[in-house]
């Protein structure tokens, strides 16, 4: 059983090939010296360790020996002596501190207005801590007391541009007629806790020391609502993209991507009838919506190099190339904000896995642009599901990885891609060498 498989060069080639869905490790030339590898992890290690050259050996129990190649999820204490001197190492200096963080990326991203690129989509973010800091913020945005307006009756959950229908902008509703809605984060949590939706209708509850549900002492992100969402089958959603930089100053997209959907049909107006905004409507995180089997979409297949719906692992994969050209220049940008705090690395070959939410809408010239949420680095190695489609997606990203950056940096090999494109060069980082 054989499926196709994209592989994207610097250059922007897009060429073909076919591979078996059943996982085999990869095969190295045998050298005098047996590889060594550690992944940390229970679940980095189920999904990493497969997919490594059969012959390499697992230290990942023997703490005293030095791996060539060292996987952690986050850096640990007992490495921290010799993790500089590794073949190749999974974080950059700094890495998980600075893309992590929901508040150090909005501060990287706040002088992207300057930048005047229509497909650079990014969304007005305030930074603050506790009650207090979310006071000031309401009062700097005029959330509070401030009388919602209202949509135009006539735009339904049907006007909305659907990509399950097939992405058709030419009747849409207005980008200048956005609803006064904020999403806060808590800056440094993940998965589904510490967001919340709000606007004029609840922010009354999140300015009170009696009713918020704030803490006095945590980081918090809000985030301009985006608007008008792109939605799937009537849902609001986010799609997952997979990004990699590495120590030579380079940032890769792969072209594979997961849709996440909410698990109920979009609206605005759900807090003027229940006193709040539900998260089934305005949370499209699997974490969130998963334990309703009932509702849940799944982990749909997504791909940026199609511009077709097709057919993979028996299930359907929505066609992103119109929106990747926004997500290229917002990868860019964040590259190139983000390098002068990542650089180092070069000596055990760093790089940061990440995987980077993006909400999908449009701009006032009808262009398909996508705007960026968080970054996870390095994303969860775990599907949400489990099923075969998620699972080979996984792998063959991660196992892209391996052979774009690992084996070269420990085997000599040439670098193969796979489905990682290329999307940003650093002019100020270049790679000391072996």
């Amino acid at each position: 059983m054989v499926a196709l498989k994209f592989f994207w060069h610097c250059s922007g080639t897009l060429i073909g090939t076919t591979h078996e869905l059943r996982v085999a490790p990869l095969k190295t030339i045998m050298s005098s010296s047996p590889i060594r590898y550690s992944v940390t992890g229970v679940v980095a290690s189920e999904r990493i360790t497969p997919l490594l050259p059969s012959e390499w050996n697992n230290v990942t129990s023997s703490p005293d020996i030095v791996p060539d190649f060292l996987w952690e999820n986050a850096p640990r204490r007992e490495t921290k002596e010799y993790r500089d001197t590794v073949k190749v190492y999974s974080h950059l200096p700094n890495g998980t501190n600075v893309l992590d963080s929901k508040w150090a990326l909005g501060r990287l991203f706040s002088t992207a207005k300057e930048e005047n690129n229509s497909l650079l989509a990014t969304l007005e973010t305030h930074c603050f801590r506790g009650v207090d800091g979310f006071q000031a913020f309401a009062n700097k945005v005029k959330l509070l007391g401030c009388v919602p307006p209202s949509i135009p009756s006539k735009i339904t959950t049907a006007d909305y541009p659907d990509i399950e229908k097939g992405l058709d902008l030419s009747v849409a509703p207005d980008v200048d007629m956005a609803p006064p809605l904020w999403v806060v984060k808590d800056a440094m949590a993940n998965g589904a806790g510490g967001i919340w939706v709000v606007g004029p209708e609840t922010a009354s509850i999140f300015a009170s020391p009696d009713s918020t549900p704030l803490h006095p002492d945590h980081k918090y992100v809000a985030q301009k609502y985006v608007w008008p969402p792109v939605l799937f089958g009537g849902r609001k959603c986010h799609v997952r993209v997979y990004g990699l930089l590495t120590s030579d100053g380079r940032a890769f997209i792969h072209h594979r991507a997961f849709l996440h959907v909410a698990n109920d049909p979009f609206t605005t107006s759900d807090a003027v009838e229940t006193g709040s905004f539900q998260d089934s409507i305005h949370i499209t995180n699997c974490c969130a919506n998963s334990h309703d089997d009932t509702k849940f979409a799944g982990e749909i297949l997504a791909d940026f190099a199609l511009t077709e719906r097709t057919e993979r692992d028996g299930q359907q994969v929505i066609p992103l190339a119109a929106f990747f050209p926004s997500i290229h220049q917002c990868m860019s940008f964040l590259a190139k904000k983000a390098f002068p705090f990542l650089q180092g690395g070069h000596a055990n070959h760093g790089f940061e896995y990440m995987g980077i939410d993006f909400m999908l809408s449009y701009n006032q010239a009808k262009e398909p642009v996508a705007h960026i949420l968080e970054v996870n680095a390095p994303p969860s190695q775990d599907s949400a599901t489990g099923l075969p489609h998620a699972e080979n997606l996984h792998n063959e990203v991660i196992r892209d990885l391996i052979t774009l950056w690992v084996l070269p940096h420990v085997t000599k090999s040439p670098e193969i891609p796979g489905g990682w494109r290329c999307v940003y060069t650093s002019p100020d980082m270049r790679n000391d060498g072996d």
